[in-house]
């Protein structure tokens, strides 16, 4: 990127109270720079005078195929990392995780300055969308456990689900997490932020948590990467990698969890498992046993009809549970200590792929609020970013 200083910039400032974006001219010497910025097209012409289009089309990104994104070039003053991380049009945010910097200008009203007043900076590197996976390893195989025979409850072992981890703190437990690889757990940004996670004990391989089981593993953590765009009030981006003080055996008794197979797929209405330690009711304590419970994944539009504020869950996130619990499904739901945990769905071999981190809801199983999931899918390539070339096991069909 270039930058320079000039003395006539046209600048940005959002009216929160009327909900305006407005422009106005610094006299200021300031830093430029050129960031890219996917933008749907839909919505380019709201910013005619502010950007910059390349020739370049781009379809099928972060899975909304319908979507034509276009590389944009924008001018940024001086204080990028400060801006909104998503652009929004008609209420609705839209996706932009590949963007190097996000705007979110929801129902704004541009009053474009005219050209003499905008200045640009070139952009020299060409502008390309590479596909990014973790790479694969050959000696073991993800999302495959043992199943237990429970008759008449939702009690489970971690032997069905050998990934599974306990997070505690100075002895008390609360959230969870899984094993992606030998020396990484993924769990949610707000299980993380805030904590000393030199006080934080991780458990493998131990279903009840009253009694050490003699094949529990205990770790600690060395390292831990949150979401640099996690925000601890809307919960959007709730993902963060653990890096374990040892690295585990994952082709013995511990088994990693598989990631989703791509960011296009689809999971809408397919019968997902959420498995934890968490509370069994909103006011009742957190569980010493293992327990599971299969929730519907709920459509973008199921979501947005439930009790949550418009544009409340972003593209980042999805709902599972129900809206109207059916009889026999009264109170299905994550709950607290849950946080962090994997949402499963079956894959095509019988393997279990994690779909959705636990992230938030209101309260725990209550009409019109099903639970709020972290987007699995939207991650891929942030998690070969952060996982130090580490590979991860692939499903019982790659074998």
């Amino acid at each position: 990127m270039k930058g320079r200083c000039e003395r006539r910039w046209t600048g940005l400032t959002l009216d929160v109270r009327g909900g305006r974006l407005r422009h106005k001219l610094s006299r200021l010497c300031v830093h430029a720079q050129t960031l890219i910025v996917l933008v749907p097209e839909a919505v380019l012409v709201q910013w005619q005078g502010l950007i910059k289009l390349e020739t370049a089309r781009v379809y099928n990104m972060d899975g909304y195929a319908r979507t034509k994104y276009i590389p944009v070039l924008f001018l940024c003053l001086g204080c990028c990392y400060a801006l909104p991380r998503t652009l929004s049009n008609n209420g609705r945010d839209l996706p932009t995780s590949n963007a190097q910097i996000h705007y979110n200008i929801t129902n704004a009203e541009v009053d474009p300055p005219t050209i003499d007043e905008v200045s640009y900076v070139d952009f020299e590197p060409a502008f390309t969308f590479p596909s990014k996976k973790p790479n694969v390893c050959n000696d073991c195989v993800c999302g495959l456990g043992r199943k237990t025979r429970i008759v008449g409850g939702n009690i489970t072992s971690v032997y069905e689900y050998p990934w599974l981890v306990s997070m505690s703190k100075k002895g008390t437990f609360y959230c969870a997490g899984s094993v992606i690889t030998r020396k990484h757990v993924l769990t949610a940004a707000h299980c993380l932020q805030g904590f000393d996670i030199k006080t934080i004990k991780l458990v493998l391989m131990d279903s009840d948590r009253s009694s050490m089981s003699r094949n529990a593993i205990v770790r600690r953590i060395k390292s831990a990467i949150i979401h640099e765009n996690f925000h601890s009030y809307t919960f959007n981006n709730d993902i963060a990698i653990i890096e374990m003080d040892e690295p585990v055996s994952v082709n013995g008794i511990v088994r990693t969890a598989c990631l989703p197979e791509g960011k296009t797929i689809d999971y809408t209405g397919a019968l997902a498992t959420v498995v934890g330690w968490g509370r069994t009711g909103e006011t009742k304590p957190v569980s010493n046993e293992l327990r599971k419970v299969n929730l519907p994944i709920l459509s973008q539009e199921e979501c947005d009809q439930a009790g949550y504020a418009k544009d409340r869950i972003t593209e980042n996130m999805f709902c599972a549970g129900y809206i109207l619990h059916p009889e026999g499904a009264v109170g299905r739901d994550a709950c607290f200590g849950d946080s962090g945990g994997p949402l499963h769905v079956k894959g095509i071999y019988g393997q279990l792929e994690v779909v959705g981190l636990v992230s938030w809801g209101r309260g725990c199983g209550r009409p019109h609020f099903p639970g709020i999931f972290t987007k699995l899918t939207n991650y891929i390539g942030w998690l070969k970013d952060h996982l130090d070339d580490e590979c991860v096991c692939p499903p019982p069909h790659r074998q």
